[in-house]
């Protein structure tokens, strides 16, 4: 315990960020907490108790696993284990990632009349030109307007910022909808663009009661968070046996590479960030990760402090929702009924040679469920992943294909294994959302949780659920051009248990057996469905911040991570397959189930 506390009060995690991310503000004396007061509190536990008591039970997934294999499939359970023995075994997978995920969003840009309108539901757009403390305080707010050319028009709203996002004085919220009766949606809109500037507790209850808005309310007064300083090197402390002793023991003692929270030697850059602690190498530093060398170094960090710091942005676009399916919608299908998935595949994945879960599957008050693929040499890190997988509380499931299921001509560690297991990916997915009955979250068995993944829960995207939710490393783009052509990665990709993401999925397994597209990436091929084939608009997409996939090195400082790869180690080691996906051919349409959402 008191080496815990000297850990924090040392400061180690060396990382920067967000002030209200570090600590929270101690609490007003009689003011109620996060959670209401605690009379509340209790009111709010007995209604769950009373609910899950309604509930009807269900099974949990270690039950289902039991009862799908038969006595070939080996099943075990991970423990909580943080020191397991390495290897020098890599496994590295290069996808592009999206930016940290750092204000809510505001609404996208709309056609309208620049003057004061006359109706107030029409719209108001933003000349970019507006009043804050900061270009991103003025950026995610839709406050004041101003020129720049009148002193202290500001006023006390801080100073004019120009080539702001564009957004609408009108629809501060988007649109916003009346759920009580007899409160209409004007009112809720109206409201909306002033409630910020009352701050008073009783007004903005009445208003959160009565209406729900597409957007968070951010106003004038909403609190915001500057870029994070970049720290100066020069003002970090000299290394000691104490500094690094600390280090060790975070390393001990927390998922990831832990950061070096000294000054870097000058040997020590942004392509030699790795500096071994421990072993023959003690003191050196390097461009290849020291964690898997342990015969070279027993202990080593990184020094973030040398990178560049990750891409900051005032605004996250969290993705397109769907809207109703129009009248007479057919859906495109690329193969002929019912052969999604070729039978070798569907045989390895349904007679595998192990399961490994982690502790949680043995609940059944779960809302989703992480599953991986993985043959015999990669062992090792599907433990490490489930590990981390305890250790937040995540239910996870890694399903070990032989390494000779496609037969001696494709054993494991020739190219053929690697992209038919790789191109298997969405018709594993399809086969987890059947076995699990719950949503899946894909994950590469070379990643690890830090914090528990909230963006996976119901209710979690405050626009409303998504049938799906990934990286769009473009996402964030300025140019709408850019923004509007995703480019995935998938190593982190939720599909929820609905129609369109089962729809989706079976139309990225039909696309991966078209033509060359087995040997080509398989984020690649659903870039292609997406942007050339009209799945974008077939469902609801949510676009991952970066905290989802911490990757090195552009990704990695300044980004507090949710999930990170391969314990600090940099993506593309084996390389991207150069082979193009195409959009394959419609074979045949099926039309929308009637007990769909229509228009």
């Amino acid at each position: 315990m008191w080496s815990m506390a000297m850990l924090l009060a040392a400061g180690v995690n060396a990382g920067e960020v967000p002030a209200a991310n570090v600590i929270a503000p101690a609490a007003e004396k009689g003011v109620p907490g996060r959670w209401g007061s605690a009379e509340a509190v209790q009111a709010k536990i007995s209604l769950k108790r009373e609910q899950n008591a309604q509930e009807q039970p269900k099974k949990s997934v270690a039950e289902l696993t039991a009862g799908q294999v038969t006595s070939a499939t080996s099943v075990s359970y991970v423990s909580h284990d943080w020191n397991a023995p390495r290897n020098d075994d890599t496994n590295f997978g290069s996808l592009p990632i999206t930016r940290e995920d750092v204000m809510d969003s505001l609404s996208d840009s709309k056609k309208g009349n620049n003057s004061k309108p006359k109706n107030p539901l029409l719209h108001t757009l933003s000349s970019r030109s507006r009043c804050g403390f900061f270009w991103d305080d003025a950026a995610v707010k839709c406050g004041k307007e101003c020129t720049g050319k009148t002193f202290g028009e500001c006023s006390n709203a801080g100073d004019c910022y120009a080539d702001l996002p564009q957004c609408d004085h009108n629809y501060p919220a988007g649109r916003c909808f009346g759920v009580q009766p007899g409160v209409s949606d004007a009112w809720c809109v109206q409201t909306s663009q002033t409630i910020d500037e009352t701050r008073q507790p009783l007004a903005e209850e009445e208003f959160y009661k009565n209406c729900i808005c597409e957007e968070v309310v951010v106003g004038p007064n909403t609190p915001t968070e500057e870029a994070p300083l970049k720290r100066n090197i020069s003002d970090m402390p000299q290394k000691s046996d104490g500094l690094m002793n600390l280090v060790k023991e975070v390393a001990k003692n927390f998922p990831g590479l832990p950061d070096c929270t000294w000054r870097p030697a000058k040997v020590c850059t942004n392509v030699t960030q790795y500096e071994c602690m421990e072993g023959p190498k003690a003191g050196m530093c390097s461009g290849d990760n020291w964690y898997y060398r342990p015969t070279e170094c027993t202990a080593s960090c990184v020094h973030s402090s040398v990178l560049t710091p990750a891409p900051y942005y005032a605004v996250w676009r969290s993705g397109p929702r769907a809207l109703p399916w129009a009248k007479n919608t057919q859906l495109p299908h690329y193969a002929p009924k019912n052969t999604a998935g070729d039978e070798v595949t569907k045989n390895a994945i349904n007679a595998p040679k192990q399961i490994l879960m982690s502790e949680y599957c043995k609940s059944a008050q779960l809302e989703f469920v992480g599953v991986s693929l993985f043959s015999p040499a990669y062992e090792e890190k599907a433990r490490r992943l489930l590990d981390s997988c305890n250790r937040v509380g995540v239910c996870c499931k890694a399903t070990e294909v032989y390494a000779d299921y496609l037969g001696p001509n494709a054993p494991e560690g020739s190219e053929e294994f690697r992209y038919r297991t790789i191109s298997a990916k969405p018709i594993f997915l399809l086969d987890q959302l059947e076995k699990t009955k719950e949503p899946v979250v894909f994950l590469d068995v070379d990643l690890e949780f830090h914090r528990y993944p909230q963006l996976f829960l119901p209710g979690s995207w405050t626009e409303g659920p998504r049938d799906v939710a990934l990286f769009n490393f473009w996402a964030n783009e300025t140019k709408i051009k850019y923004r509007h052509t995703p480019n995935i990665g998938s190593a982190v990709a939720f599909f929820n248990h609905t129609y369109r993401a089962k729809k989706l999925l079976t139309a990225w397994a039909e696309a991966m057996r078209y033509g060359t597209n087995q040997k080509a990436p398989d984020d690649q091929v659903l870039d292609t469905l997406f942007n050339q084939g009209g799945w974008l608009a077939r469902v609801s997409l949510g676009w991952l911040p970066a905290a989802y996939l911490r990757t090195m090195p552009a990704y990695y400082r300044g980004v507090q991570a949710v999930i990170d790869h391969d314990h600090g180690t940099a993506p593309g080691v084996q390389g991207h397959s150069t082979v193009k996906p195409k959009l394959p051919p419609t074979l045949w349409h099926e039309p929308v189930d009637p007990s769909e959402n229509w228009d």
